[in-house]
C-alpha cells in the first residue's frame, strides 16, 4: 500500500469517528456540534455522500432549509465524479426533495423524489413521494 493509500485509509477511519461524533450530538439536539463533527468528517473524506446528507439532516431539524438544500447539492456534485454508492445518493436527493416540499415547492420536490427513487427504489421515498402528491 502507497503512502497516498495509507493516508487516503486513515482518513477514512478519522472521517468516520468523526461521523458517529455527529451522530451523537445530533441524537442529543447538540446542533451545532454535530455540524462541527459532520464538517469535518466530509473534509477528511470529501467522496463520502453521507457526510453531506447527514449535516442536511442537521439543516433540516434547525429549519435552516437552504442549507441543508447546498450540503445535498454538494453530495449530488460528490456522486456526479464517479464511484458512487447509488443508495446514499437517493437518500440525498430524497433529503433534497424533503426541503423542498417544506418550502412548498412542490413540482420540485416531486421531480426530486422521482430522481431518488431512480437511484434507489425505497419504500420511504415513494410514501414521501404519495404525500407530497397529495398535498399538491
Amino acid at each position: 500500500m502507497s503512502s497516498g493509500d495509507r493516508q487516503a485509509h486513515e482518513n477514512a477511519r478519522e472521517a468516520e469517528k468523526k461521523k458517529l461524533l455527529g451522530n451523537d450530538f445530533y441524537k442529543k439536539k447538540n446542533f451545532p456540534e454535530a455540524i462541527e463533527h459532520y464538517r469535518a468528517a466530509s473534509e477528511l473524506n470529501p467522496k463520502e455522500l453521507t457526510y453531506y446528507s447527514n449535516l442536511a439532516a442537521v439543516y433540516v431539524e434547525m429549519g435552516e432549509l437552504e442549507k441543508a438544500i447546498e450540503c445535498c447539492d454538494n453530495a449530488i456534485e460528490k456522486a456526479k465524479e464517479g464511484n458512487y454508492d447509488y443508495v446514499k445518493l437517493g437518500k440525498a436527493k430524497a433529503r433534497k426533495a424533503l426541503c423542498l416540499s417544506k418550502q412548498e415547492k412542490l413540482d420540485e420536490s416531486i421531480d426530486m423524489y422521482k430522481e431518488a427513487l431512480l437511484e434507489h427504489n425505497n419504500y420511504d421515498i415513494k410514501q414521501a413521494k404519495l404525500k407530497v402528491e397529495k398535498r399538491k
